[in-house]
C-alpha cells in the first residue's frame, strides 16, 4: 500500500526533475542566441578593413552596418506581435534560420553590394531572434526567477563586447574575415535543435488577422526615420531632412490612429496607458540614446584626443559593459525586496552622476573615462534590465511579446536618434572651432579626425598643430559628453515616476507567470 501510495510522488518528482532539465536547456538556447545576436554586433568592426581591402566598394562600406541596424529594428514590433498571435518557438525558429542562412551567405560574398545584402537578411533574422528570446524567457519563468536570472543575460552582452573584438582580431588575422559571419552558423543551428527539443508552450490556437495597415504604416514611418538619421546625421536641419523628418511623422501619426481601430493592432497602444510599460519605453528610449552615444564617440576620444591605439580605444566602453551584468546579477534580488521604483532610482542616479564625470573636466583623464562608464553601466543594469522584468510582468501572455519587443524597439530608436543628434553637436562645434581658430580654409571635421586617427598622420603634424587640433576635437567631444548627461537627467526624472511598492503588487493576473 505505501509502495503503491509513493508512486505519484516518484511521478511528480520525476516530472519536476525533467521540468527543471528541460528549463535548463532553454537557458542555455536563448543565451546562445543572445550571445549571437551580441557578439555579431561587436565583432564586425574589426574585421571592416580586411573586408574593404578585399571587397573593395569603400564608399558604400557604412550600408554593412546600416543596413543591419535598419533591418534589425523596423519589423521588432511586428515579429513581436506574431509571436503574440502564433506563439514564440515557430518565430524564433524561422528567425534563427533566416539570421543563420544570413550569416552563411554574408561569408561567401564576392562584393560590397551583396554583403550589404546578406547583412540585411542578417538584420531580418536578429529582428525575431533577440525580443522573442526575451519574451520566451518571461513565459518560462516566475517573476522571482526571472528577478534572480536577469543578470546572466545581461552578462551575455558584456561578454560579448569585451570578447569580440578580440575574436574579430584573431580571425582576421590568423584566418579569413568570412569566419567572421560563418561561426554563426553552427552555433544558430544548435540554437535551433536546442529550443526545438526543450521548448514546450500552450499557445492558444485561434484564428488571427495580421493587422496590414499598421504593419505598412509603422514599417515604412520608421524606415523613414531611420533612413533620415543614417544617411543625413550631418545635415539634420537640411531642407531634405526635415522633409523626411515631416514624412515620418505624418506616417507614424497616421499609424497611431489606425491602431486605436485595428482588431489586431500590430503594436497595441493601450500598453503604453499602463504607467509601468510608459515609463520603461521611455527610459529605455534614453537610456538607447546614452549607451550608443557613449560607444560611438568614447573610443573616437580615446584615440583622437588621448592619443591612444586602436585597440584601446577598442576597449574604451568595456567598464559600461562589465558594470551592466554586474548590477543586473544583483538587481533582480533587489527588485524582490525593495520593489522597482527603489532600484531604478538608484540606477538612474547612478548614470547621472556617471555621466556627469564625463563632463565634470574639459579633457577627463582615463581614470575618470572609466569611473564615469563604470557608474553609468552599474546603473543601466539595475534601470533597464530591472523595468523590462517590471513590463513584462505587468501583462498576460498574450501581450508579453508586444511590451517586449516595444521594450527593444525604443532602446534602439533611441539610439539611433542619439548617435545622430550627437553627430550634429560634434559636426556644429567643430565648425564653430575650426571657424574661430582661422583654419577653415585647410580645415574641417573630416580633416581633423583623419589627422588624429592615422598614427601616420598624427605623427606627421607639427606639434602646435597637433595641439590646435586635439583642442578643438576635445572640445567639441566635451560638448557631446554634455549632451549624453542632459540625456542622463531626462532619464533621472523618468526613473521618479516608477510606480513604488512591491514588485508583486504590479503584477497582472498571470502576468507573473
Amino acid at each position: 500500500m505505501s509502495s503503491n501510495a509513493s508512486c505519484p510522488a516518484r511521478d511528480r518528482e520525476t516530472h519536476s526533475k525533467k521540468h527543471a532539465t528541460s528549463k535548463t536547456w532553454v537557458v542555455i538556447a536563448v543565451m546562445l542566441a543572445m550571445f549571437l545576436a551580441a557578439l555579431d554586433m561587436t565583432i564586425i568592426g574589426t574585421a571592416m578593413p580586411s573586408i574593404i581591402g578585399d571587397l573593395h566598394g569603400v564608399s558604400i562600406y557604412s550600408w554593412v552596418f546600416s543596413a543591419y541596424l535598419l533591418t534589425s529594428t523596423v519589423p521588432i514590433p511586428i515579429f513581436s506581435k506574431l509571436s503574440d498571435m502564433y506563439g514564440r518557438k515557430k518565430l524564433f525558429i524561422i528567425n534563427s534560420a533566416v539570421f543563420t542562412i544570413g550569416s552563411l551567405l554574408c561569408g561567401i560574398s564576392n562584393n560590397m553590394p551583396e554583403l550589404i545584402a546578406f547583412r540585411a537578411l542578417q538584420g531580418i533574422g536578429a529582428a525575431g531572434v533577440l525580443p522573442i528570446a526575451l519574451t520566451i524567457v518571461g513565459d518560462v519563468f516566475t517573476l522571482e526567477q526571472r528577478a534572480r536570472i536577469q543578470g546572466f543575460f545581461s552578462a551575455v552582452w558584456g561578454i560579448s563586447a569585451v570578447i569580440g573584438p578580440l575574436l574579430g582580431a584573431f580571425i582576421v588575422e590568423y584566418s579569413s574575415w568570412r569566419y567572421v559571419f560563418e561561426i554563426n552558423v553552427p552555433i544558430g543551428i544548435l540554437v535551433m535543435i536546442v529550443l526545438g527539443l526543450t521548448f514546450r508552450e500552450h499557445a492558444a490556437h485561434k484564428v488571427h488577422k495580421l493587422d496590414w495597415t499598421g504593419t505598412f504604416l509603422l514599417t515604412t514611418g520608421v524606415t523613414v526615420l531611420l533612413l533620415t538619421l543614417i544617411q543625413h546625421s550631418n545635415h539634420l536641419a537640411a531642407p531634405s531632412s526635415l522633409a523626411m523628418f515631416a514624412v515620418s511623422a505624418i506616417l507614424l501619426t497616421a499609424f497611431g490612429f489606425w491602431e486605436r481601430r485595428a482588431k489586431e493592432p500590430v503594436l497595441p497602444l493601450a500598453i503604453f496607458e499602463h504607467r509601468m510599460i510608459l515609463v520603461a519605453n521611455l527610459v529605455s528610449f534614453f537610456g538607447g540614446m546614452i549607451v550608443f552615444g557613449l560607444i560611438s564617440y568614447v573610443p573616437l576620444f580615446v584615440q583622437g584626443v588621448q592619443g591612444g591605439s586602436p585597440t584601446l580605444a577598442g576597449r574604451a566602453i568595456t567598464p559600461m559593459m562589465v558594470g551592466w551584468p554586474l548590477a543586473a546579477l544583483a538587481g533582480g534580488p533587489l527588485i524582490m525586496r525593495l520593489g522597482y521604483r527603489t532600484v531604478g532610482v538608484a540606477g538612474g542616479l547612478l548614470v547621472a552622476v556617471g555621466s556627469w564625470i564625463l563632463i565634470a573636466t574639459a579633457v577627463p583623464h582615463s581614470a575618470d573615462i572609466d569611473a564615469g562608464l563604470l557608474l553609468i553601466g552599474l546603473g543601466m543594469g539595475l534601470t533597464l534590465t530591472g523595468l523590462l522584468i517590471a513590463a513584462q510582468n505587468a501583462v498576460e501572455w498574450n501581450l508579453r511579446g508586444a511590451v517586449t519587443g516595444s521594450n527593444q524597439f525604443f532602446r534602439t530608436i533611441g539610439g539611433s536618434l542619439g548617435v545622430a543628434a550627437m553627430g550634429a553637436i560634434l559636426n556644429q562645434q567643430m565648425a564653430s572651432r575650426v571657424a574661430a581658430a582661422g583654419l577653415a580654409a585647410t580645415a574641417n571635421l573630416n580633416r581633423v579626425t583623419e589627422s588624429l586617427l592615422t598614427p601616420k598622420a598624427r605623427a606627421a603634424l607639427a606639434p602646435s598643430l597637433r595641439r590646435t587640433f586635439t583642442d578643438m576635437f576635445g572640445g567639441s567631444l566635451h560638448d557631446v559628453f554634455i549632451a549624453c548627461f542632459v540625456f542622463a537627467a531626462i532619464l533621472f526624472t523618468l526613473v521618479l515616476f516608477i510606480p513604488g511598492g512591491r514588485a508583486q503588487k504590479h503584477a497582472a493576473a498571470g502576468g507573473s507567470k
